[in-house]
Order: C-alpha cells, then structure tokens, then sequence
C-alpha cells in the first residue's frame, strides 16, 4: 500500500530546510563585537583624552592662544619718590602688502609719507623693491595708526608692540640699562630684574584666535581678563632719588670737561641704610638712542673697572691697624721723606722729611712713609683678613649684573714692597669707585658694613602692594670706638687741613683726598703724567648721615689733585643735598660763612680755580 505524501515531505519543503543556516545569529553577533570594541575604544580614548591629557591639553591651548599677537607690557622702573625713569608703551609697526592695494602707488606713497612722517622718496624706493610686503613704519604712535585705519584700505597690516620708553633722557642711564630690539634687558636693573619686570602674576592673559579677536573662555579659577590691558609686570622702585642724580651728574660732568677728562663717577649714599641716593657716570648715553653708542660709554664703570685708589685708601689701613691693636690712638711715625722695602726707596710727594708725625697728621699731610709703616706693622695675613672684611676682593652684592669683583692679592703672593704700598692704595689691591665707597661707608656707620643697594622695593601695579622690601646684609668690621676715633681724624683733616676738599659750609666734613698714577695697560708699571684724582667724605663727621664719593679719571688741568679736581664737585653736590635731605648743621660751625652759588652751571670749575693744590701726592706710589 502506498505511503501517502504529505505537505510537509514535499520537495520544495524539503528544500527549504536544507538551506537555513545552522546558527542564523552568528554574523549579527560578529557585528555586534565588532561595534562593542569600536565604541570600547573609543570612549577609552576619549578617557586618555578629556580626562587623563585634559589639563595638558587645556594648557597647551591656552598658551597657544595667548601668544598669538599679545603684547605684555614690563613693569615701569621709578625713583624713591615714584618718578617713572623708565616705561612701557605700545607702539605699532606697519606692514604692507604692495599686491593687495587697491590704490595706485603713487596715491599710496604720498598717504602714507604725510601720516608716518616719512620722506616720499623714502616709502617709493620701499614700492620699487618689488617685495610683495615691505616694512612701512616702526614704533608708530595711536594717532597715526587711527589714520592708517581710517583709510580701511587692504593690504595694512598693525601689530601692536611693548616699547620701551626712558622719559628722563640720560638720567640715570648706567643704572637703568636700556631693552633691545629682542625686548631683552640689557644693563642695569633692566638685566638684574628681567624676570620680575616681565612678571605679570596672576592677571589673566587675554586669549585671541588667529586674527587677533578675543575669545570668550569661562574659567572659574582665573581673575577677570585683562585687569591692565596690556599685562604689565612688576614695578621697581629704586633708590636714587630725581634732584639728587640731575644734582650730581652736572656736577661731575662739568668738571670733567673742565678738567678734559677720560670719565669720572660720584656715589652719594645713606651709610646708614647703605641705600645710594644718586650714582652719576661719565660720559653718559641715551638707552633710548642706545645703538649709537659704544660699549665703553653704556657700561657702569664705576662698578666693572678697577684702580688704585691711592691716598684715600690710608683710611681703611688706619682702621684695620686701629682694630687689630698694632697701632694706638696715641702711636707716632717718623717720616724722613722716603723708606727702604728691600731695594726700593717709597717717597712722599714732596721732598723733604715731616718729623714725626701722628696719625692726625699722617692724614693732613697723606705721608706716604708712616702710611707704609702701619701696612708693615701688620702682618700679611691680618692686613688680607682685614681687607677682606671691609669687602675688598668681593662683590658687594649691588643688584646690577657684570659688577667687578675687585683684586686682592692671596698673601703667598705678597712681597714685603706690597705690603708697604698697599698701606697707602697700591701694591696688592685694586678695587672699583663703589667698593671703595661702601668701604669707608664701613668707618661711618660705627664699624658696620652695610650691603650697597639701589632697590627699595618691588610692587605689584595692580595693588600697589609691596611684594619685597630690600633687606641689606650687615657685618660688623670694625669695633665701633676705632671708626668713631677715625671720624674725629678724618674730620680734624678736612678742619685744619689747607684743601678746599670738604670745605661744606655750616657743615663738620670728614673725608680725604687721593691722587693715585694710573696703571698701564699691562699691569706693570704706572703711567707718565696720568692720575685718577678722587675724594671721598661724610657728613656730619660725628653722625654720618650722607657719603660721596667722587673720582674723575685722568683730569688734564687743575694739577690733577683729588683736592682740585674731585673735591669741588663734591662740595657742589654735598652744599645742596645736605640741604634738600634737611640734614641739621652741625653745632659750633659759622652759619654766617661765605657759601658758594650752587645754582651756577658748573659749580665745581668755578672752585677748581681758585685754590692752591694740597700736600696731597700726585704720585702715591712714590718709588724710584
């Protein structure tokens, strides 16, 4: 009997099942991994990103587009009384592209002589160069650059730039430094501070796209933008003070071309507080002009260069002997004219003996011979430590940058004709116009040795809050009765002495006079004729409260003395600055005396020529 068929043994049935797949879901769940670990790495690359670089990534955007066109100001640099000495202003330079102009170049040369300034034949050779961008005009003012816009011509392009500005002119200029073309500091404090000067703190920096235009970012950790537009850095508030640098940078200038001399410099301080009021060079430059003059003339002598100083240095020998107990109060020298060291004869200046001498008049007459005595009454070692101490051979720790250390022989080094003539400013030692100033400084503030400086304080602009006081180092060098027996020396010198050095009237001056020979170039041996006259005092001799230094460098006339030639300009500048400081006169001294007319151009030639040279050598070194 046959089997019947039924629907579901059909072929076609049959068929049908043959061709379903074993497992239908198996490409579906291929993709569906393959999807799974796509997104998997994708959101663990969008965790190393937004999360793990997040900051970094953040951080480099932000710098990224804070340094597209943004301009940060420098901080001003002023005097103790808050004068601007130095300031930043933004200033514009020019370009344009010749091939974008929409006008002729005839039409454009003759706009933009008239608005820069500027020569047409100048602007048209520019044109005829064929560059397709030419450099139009540099550090051009806000009014100028309003007109250039005002055309709303293609093709200008404005990029504001820092700009450096000196309001004073060559006031101060060894003490300011100058910015080059890179807006880098180059030279006093402008050097020493760049960082600080540049520091804008916390003050948000604006953040600009491509073309310039700001972008609004919200960030809740950050100041409002653009507290001072532009950013401006600290400022720095010296301490020299205005009238007293115009004061002293006449005066010496008028003595030196008077007197036709390579340079000269005068250091006005506060041995007190060891902060400098004024510190005037010779020959002095412009840092606004800066490129126009050589290094000789830009650079601070007074603290790279050294010399011999000479009779000015028999203070710190006094001192040190004073201090070490080789010598007394009461000690007396004789003095036949000359001394033997080995086989050389040290001379004083003028033939003949002077007798015995005390130290009082060791200073009147600046005897060479007793001075070379108390040098070789020490010995090498203590007369170095001694030396040392009052800074000789280190540097003062002034906050300008290039300062000279200073030479002080190490003692194996010594000869006994060193030491003889380091007793009156030569031999083994040389040393700059400053530490010779913050040396004697020593002997004025009771035998404590005060750290030089020029800055009072560094503040914030934005506050007006001081962020560093100057905090001077202090060491005591001296006892303080051996530097005020030493005042009452120098101060009897300037009294019964014959010189017009130190001669302030109303005033009791302690101070000595120096004419030291120049060194030659090779370091062996002095030169004919030449001298570095100086003088150095303070006053009141009992109560020190202001100190100059004043050298000028290879003065031609006027004898070449320290009396003749340094001490008039000191005179000129203590006259008035005792009077402006309101510094008391001191009691005792004739009011009524003839004073000088200090408000004369040059105050200082004018006394140059009415005295007789003092007993002061014109060759300290007196060997033959």
């Amino acid at each position: 009997m046959p089997v019947p068929i039924t629907e579901s043994d059909s072929p076609r049935t049959t068929e049908s099942k043959r061709r379903q797949p074993r497992s239908p879901l198996w490409r579906l769940r291929v993709w569906q991994m393959i999807l799974m670990f796509g997104m998997g790495a994708i959101c663990i690359r969008l965790y190393y990103l937004q999360i793990h670089m997040g900051p970094e990534l953040t951080r480099r955007a932000t710098v990224q587009r804070q340094q597209t066109n943004l301009v940060i100001h420098r901080g001003a640099i002023t005097d103790r009384h808050g004068l601007p000495l130095a300031i930043d202003t933004t200033r514009y330079d020019i370009y344009v592209h010749t091939n974008l102009l929409k006008v002729t170049a005839e039409e454009a040369v003759v706009t933009f002589a008239r608005i820069t300034h500027q020569e047409q034949s100048k602007i048209r050779r520019l044109f005829d160069a064929g560059y397709p961008i030419i450099t139009l005009a540099r550090h051009l003012g806000r009014e100028e650059v309003d007109e250039l816009q005002a055309l709303n011509w293609t093709g200008i392009d404005v990029v504001p730039k820092s700009f450096r500005h000196y309001p004073e002119g060559k006031l101060a200029a060894h003490i300011l430094g100058y910015v080059n073309m890179d807006t880098r500091g180059q030279g006093g404090v402008e050097q020493a501070e760049e960082s600080l000067l540049q520091n804008i703190g916390n003050v948000s920096k604006p953040q600009l796209d491509g073309h310039g235009r700001p972008i609004l970012v919200a960030d809740k950790k950050q100041q409002p933008v653009c507290d001072i537009t532009p950013p401006m850095g600290r400022h720095v508030e010296l301490t020299i003070d205005n009238y007293l640098q115009h004061l002293a940078e006449k005066e010496v200038a008028a003595m030196c071309i008077h007197s036709h001399a390579l340079r000269g410099t005068a250091i006005l301080t506060d041995p007190q507080s060891g902060e400098i009021m004024a510190w005037a060079n010779y020959p002095k430059y412009d840092p606004n002009e800066y490129s126009k003059y050589p290094y000789e003339t830009t650079k601070n002598w007074a603290m790279v260069d050294v010399y011999q100083p000479g009779s000015t240095f028999k203070i710190l020998t006094v001192a040190s002997a004073l201090d070490l107990g080789v010598i007394k109060t009461t000690s007396r020298f004789s003095d036949n004219g000359s001394i033997r060291i080995g086989n050389r004869t040290l001379h004083n200046h003028e033939p003949g003996g002077l007798g015995s001498l005390d130290l009082l008049h060791l200073f009147i007459h600046s005897s060479n011979v007793a001075s070379a005595q108390i040098g070789m009454a020490m010995t090498p070692q203590q007369f170095h430590d001694k030396l040392s101490q009052f800074g000789l051979g280190q540097q003062t720790g002034i906050e300008l940058a290039g300062e000279s250390a200073g030479l002080l022989l190490a003692t194996r080094k010594w000869t006994p004709i060193d030491q003889a003539t380091t007793g009156f400013g030569q031999g083994a030692i040389a040393m700059t116009p400053l530490q010779l100033a913050a040396a004697v400084g020593v002997v004025a503030n009771a035998g404590m040795a005060v750290q030089p400086h020029l800055i009072r304080r560094i503040y914030d602009p934005r506050t007006g809050v001081t962020e560093k006081w100057t905090q001077p180092k202090k060491t005591q060098v001296i006892s303080a009765d051996v530097a005020r027996h030493v005042c009452t020396l120098l101060g009897d010198n300037v009294a019964m002495g014959t010189q017009l050095a130190g001669k302030v009237p109303g005033y009791r001056v302690a101070g000595k006079t120096g004419t030291a020979q120049k060194v030659t170039e090779g370091g062996r041996g002095y030169q004919a004729g030449q001298t570095i006259a100086s003088f150095v005092g303070f006053l009141p001799a009992e109560s020190p409260q202001l100190l100059c230094l004043v050298v000028i460098d290879g003065p031609q006339t006027d004898g070449r003395w320290g009396n003749t030639v340094a001490g008039p300009v000191f005179n000129a500048i203590c006259i008035e600055a005792a009077r402006y400081l309101g510094i008391p006169p001191t009691q005792g001294i004739d009011l009524n005396s003839k004073r000088v007319n200090s408000s004369s151009v040059a105050p200082s030639v004018k006394y140059a020529a009415e005295i007789k040279p003092d007993k002061e050598p014109a060759r300290d070194a007196g060997s033959r």
